[in-house]
């Protein structure tokens, strides 16, 4: 099973939209780095579940100001089990005297049969990869969806959502439709996705249309078009995926155009207590960006995919047994920022790789991933992670700390 420290996101394959499985009411309390006094977090919950349908409801309070010796404030939307490296400066969301930010999930759904429909606020993940997701990672901000609709028939699986995404810009939204062919060794899937923010806010909320199709139907080209394939082997033991993420069809418009594209690729193996994972990825410079500035594939300013932006190449390696684990990871940054079109930056469409001058991080850690205990009245969990970075030649020690209590009460 993969290795997961944070309960509000569930980790999975393909389309990931977090339902839980009984009703019940709940408080969790975090502590990270600094058990005591470092990145706080606390948030009530509460289910209700009947047949076919239920509710969900959150709401996270949390103190993320951590000023350690040789530890950095980090963004907890950001955090990949127990640490993340952050290539840009967080935005201010807001200040409060006791929590920096507030943030909250609520949604509903029905559920018949192979047919399920959702609606409201909550994470979305869309990928096979551990690290470095290049749709969805379910690790940006919730987006608030009028609808996620799911079905299946046979061997193939159709999902469609249509959201506002939480922006400074107005009328800012986002589209995807999906299908999944799965024949048991061999799982492939092909998503479109587009992002607009234009007076016309419903221009794509038909979940039968083809994005590309309504684009060029229309006399402006302000909307931001992806396209996603991915696929995975199993064969034996071993599962082999790869994912490719092409941002607008801008790659094949000629000369003058930089190429817009992403690539990510993984082994996995899992035997009893033993897991094993490693995955490398690459995203060119300007991708996930757009060239009116607004229709960027960010939440307030935080990307949906993969933590690092773009620009960058990275190798992750990652391995376990039972509670124990090493990781290590190379990560090669560019100098070009996320969110920065090409059409705007000056640069040439293409040069060296990543864009100099760089970044370079080696980073190592072991710790345990998740102890816990039951205690019946309350769930208790610790999780440790001591390692080091060289980074651009200098040695940074690094070491994360985690603490998580949840108390529940049926209903």
């Amino acid at each position: 099973m993969i290795p997961v420290l944070d309960p509000r996101i569930i980790m999975c394959f393909g389309f990931c939209s977090f339902i839980p499985d009984s009703s019940q009411f709940s408080l969790n309390l975090y502590s990270r780095n600094n058990p005591y006094a470092g990145f706080v977090e606390f948030y009530p919950d509460i289910s209700l579940i009947m047949k076919h349908l239920g509710v969900y409801v959150s709401m996270d309070a949390f103190n993320g100001r951590s000023r350690l010796l040789n530890s950095e404030d980090w963004n907890p939307y950001r955090e990949y089990h127990l640490e993340i490296v952050d290539w840009s400066e967080e935005p201010v969301i807001s200040k409060y005297p006791l929590f920096e930010t507030l943030q909250y999930r609520a949604f509903g759904w029905f559920s018949y049969e192979d047919f399920t429909v959702k609606v409201g606020r909550d994470f979305l993940r869309i990928s096979r990869s551990l690290r470095y997701p290049l749709l969805f990672s379910g690790y940006g901000y919730p987006l608030d969806w009028y609808y996620l609709l799911e079905g299946r028939y046979k061997f193939i699986k159709g999902y469609t959502g249509f959201s506002r995404v939480p922006s400074r810009y107005e009328n800012k939204r986002l589209s995807f439709q999906r299908m999944e062919i799965n024949l048991g060794f061999l799982n492939i899937g092909l998503t479109e996705m587009v992002i607009y923010t234009r007076d016309d806010t419903w221009k794509y909320a038909n979940p039968f249309v083809l994005y590309y199709v309504v684009q060029r139907r229309e006399s402006d080209n302000d909307d931001n078009l992806f396209l996603h394939i991915d696929a995975s082997l199993n064969i034996f033991g071993f599962e082999i995926y790869g994912e490719f993420m092409g941002d607008d069809p801008s790659v094949f418009y000629g000369e003058g155009q930089a190429p817009l594209m992403g690539f990510t690729s993984g082994l996995r193996f899992e035997k009893d207590k033993n897991f094993f994972n490693v995955e490398g990825s690459l995203v060119l410079p300007f991708t996930y960006a757009h060239f009116t500035q607004k229709n960027t594939f960010d939440a307030l300013g935080l990307p949906m995919a993969t933590y690092l932006g773009q620009d960058y190449m990275a190798v992750y390696a990652f391995y376990s047994y039972g509670s124990l684990f090493l990781d290590a990871e190379y990560i090669e940054h560019g100098r070009v920022p996320f969110g920065l079109p090409f059409e705007l930056s000056g640069m040439p469409p293409t040069d060296a790789f990543p864009r100099r001058p760089l970044s370079k991080w080696y980073r190592f850690g072991l710790g345990v991933n998740r102890l816990e205990r039951d205690l019946g009245f309350a769930l208790v969990r610790l999780a440790g992670r001591l390692g080091f970075d060289i980074v651009d030649g200098k040695l940074k020690p690094s070491w994360s700390f985690l603490w998580f209590i949840r108390t529940r009460w049926g209903l």
